[in-house]
């Protein structure tokens, strides 16, 4: 059985080809990638530092190879793993920098999730705060008229 960072290691050793400026930027290549790397995406291994660094280079990578349509929502993906890697446990102010993060990065990351399943067959869990994917629709709920006996 591989460990979660030889798994890591395996998908940036796939992926070292891809650095540098002539990086294609093609859906195909992208998306095959994704397919092949689907644990990482959905359940990436972080419980080591090591593991962490792996992890938010396969991203970086990924980046690389995203197409046009989806780059700049991979890129802040990117970004909002960056920023929590650099969490500070127990300080508040590094604390609201990643859920701020976190929070203005959802409709990238469904925009991803979105693109993936669209243009890749692949379907990825995401977990958002607020609600994505649609307008919400308000229901007002009215208290019955109050009745009066005789």
């Amino acid at each position: 059985m591989r460990t979660p960072a030889a798994v890591v290691a395996a998908a940036l050793l796939a992926l070292s080809g891809c650095g540098g400026d002539d990086a294609p930027t093609d859906a195909e290549r992208f998306c095959g990638e994704a397919i092949a790397n689907r644990s990482i995406l959905v359940a990436p291994p972080l419980t080591t530092e090591a593991e962490l660094e792996a992890t938010i280079e396969f991203y970086r990578l990924m980046g690389e190879l995203a197409p046009v349509g989806i780059a700049s929502e991979w890129n802040d993906v990117v970004v909002a793993l960056e920023t929590a890697a650099e969490l500070v446990p127990g300080d508040p102010e590094s604390e609201q920098l990643v859920a701020a993060t976190a929070y203005a990065t959802e409709p990238s990351a469904f925009r991803v999730k979105e693109w993936l399943q669209a243009n890749c067959g692949l379907d990825i869990p995401i977990t958002t705060i607020a609600p994505q994917g649609g307008p919400l629709t308000a229901t007002t709920t009215l208290a019955p008229p109050e009745t009066t006996t005789p």
